[in-house]
């Protein structure tokens, strides 16, 4: 993976190269530009879903389901630490449902309530008044959506 993410580097400070010093035509940078931005998405995924400490949903058909997966991971999670770490499980409750409500607030602020989502949390184990908890840093959330439609004929051609 590393091999490819180097690669995916080097390419991209080739179009960046290209773009600055006006190597590519016209009518072709628009669409060296969308690779070079496809191409930054890419490498942002790969680190983020690649990271220690993070609690991932897996692709979900809508930001509800996903936000019912991650919570199944989060508790899953929590179990895990709570025996490994000694966590303190209210006080990583609290933080859960702190997020947890952010996340929803973004969803719906954004209009992607029904988009297909995964959800990235980053934390890490604080310790505050003797208690360990999870404490989270930040959220990626990945949304997609529709990239195109196919018409297929479901009538036969005469003479097909």
């Amino acid at each position: 993976m590393e091999e490819l993410v180097k690669s995916v580097k080097e390419t991209l400070n080739m179009i960046d190269a290209g773009i600055r010093d006006k190597k590519f035509p016209e009518q072709m940078r628009i669409y060296i530009e969308q690779l070079g931005r496809n191409l930054r998405h890419f490498i942002e995924v790969i680190e983020v879903t690649g990271r220690e400490n993070t609690i991932q949903s897996p692709i979900s058909p809508s930001s509800r389901s996903a936000m019912f997966n991650l919570r199944k991971a989060f508790y899953a999670t929590l179990s895990r630490e709570i025996k490994q770490n000694k966590v303190d499980k209210e006080r990583s409750l609290e933080e859960w449902r702190k997020v947890a409500s952010r996340i929803i607030e973004t969803f719906e602020k954004r209009g992607l309530t029904e988009a297909p989502s995964k959800i990235i949390l980053t934390y890490e184990i604080k310790e505050e008044d003797g208690k360990r908890y999870i404490a989270f840093r930040d959220a990626r959330i990945l949304y997609f959506g529709l990239e195109g439609i196919l018409s297929v004929s479901l009538v036969e051609q005469p003479g097909a």
